[in-house]
């Protein structure tokens, strides 16, 4: 028997990108899996894609409502009686102008990728306390919580939240068996960073120009994220907790000024 067959995974941000891709990986892996985003038409798309639908759970909930969100990680727990791995991926970066923005987009960034993260992770903790399984939370943050970005100030914000976040739950739940990481990505060609290339005066330029940036000359594709995700998960890391893996190709090694000297 696989490791994943019984086990119960649950995935935030599963419509699309990288939440899509760690679904679909889990349950490819075996694993019964929970999935949650506000878009039920996404949602319905993923399963669609799915090893075997019927090892699937649709779970519709806006992670800026608390009570549906807990409802939500009860509902995957109480589905199978436990479990054993969370995946919170769902977040938002809309473009921000820092000197301009309102306090209400502060607030719904905030409220999606920091809180979202915090309370998923809690009421899974809960969970996988009160069934005894122990377990492992990966909360997604990104190459954004480590470097900046001027237009995406209250996003870097979050994500740099959710380290130091990630860090304090793995010291508070590992007397309980839960570890806790995070994922860094960079760039990843979702259907988001696609649309941006598309958006642009000529797109081929676009793509080239984002991959040649970047030490590899790519791109992460979402299914590169979700094998990180999968691995932090799983017992390969089962020494590992309050940990960053930076899934980058990368470019968060990469010193600015290099350009000056090496052209």
């Amino acid at each position: 028997m696989r490791y994943w067959d019984q086990k119960v995974a649950f995935v935030t941000g599963a419509a699309s990108g990288i939440g899509e891709a760690t679904a679909l990986r889990f349950a490819q892996e075996g694993a019964y899996v929970a999935l949650l985003d506000r878009d039920e038409a996404g949602l319905t798309r993923t399963v669609e894609k799915a090893s075997d639908p019927e090892r699937t759970l649709i779970l519709v909930a806006d992670l800026m409502d608390d009570d549906a969100t807990a409802r939500a990680v009860e509902h995957a727990a109480r589905w199978k009686g436990r479990l054993d791995a969370v995946a919170n991926v769902a977040g938002i970066g809309p473009p921000e102008e820092f000197l301009e923005a309102p306090r209400q987009y502060w607030d719904s960034v905030v409220e999606t990728n920091l809180r979202g993260t915090y309370v998923v992770a809690r009421e899974a903790a809960r969970q996988m306390i009160k069934f005894g399984s122990g377990g492992a939370i990966v909360n997604v943050s990104s190459i954004l919580g480590l470097v900046a970005e001027p237009s995406l100030v209250t996003y870097c914000a979050t994500k740099g939240g959710i380290l130091a976040m990630t860090r304090a739950m793995a010291l508070s739940l590992a007397p309980h068996g839960i570890r806790v990481n995070a994922v860094s990505p960079g760039s990843v060609a979702t259907p988001l960073t696609e649309e941006w290339i598309q958006n642009t005066k000529e797109p081929e330029v676009a793509r080239a120009k984002l991959n040649s940036v970047y030490p590899l000359g790519f791109i992460a594709e979402p299914a590169d994220v979700a094998a990180a995700i999968l691995f932090l998960s799983g017992p390969d890391a089962r020494c590992i907790t309050g940990a960053n893996l930076v899934v980058d190709c990368g470019i968060s090694s990469s010193f600015s000024e290099s350009a000056i000297w090496n052209t």
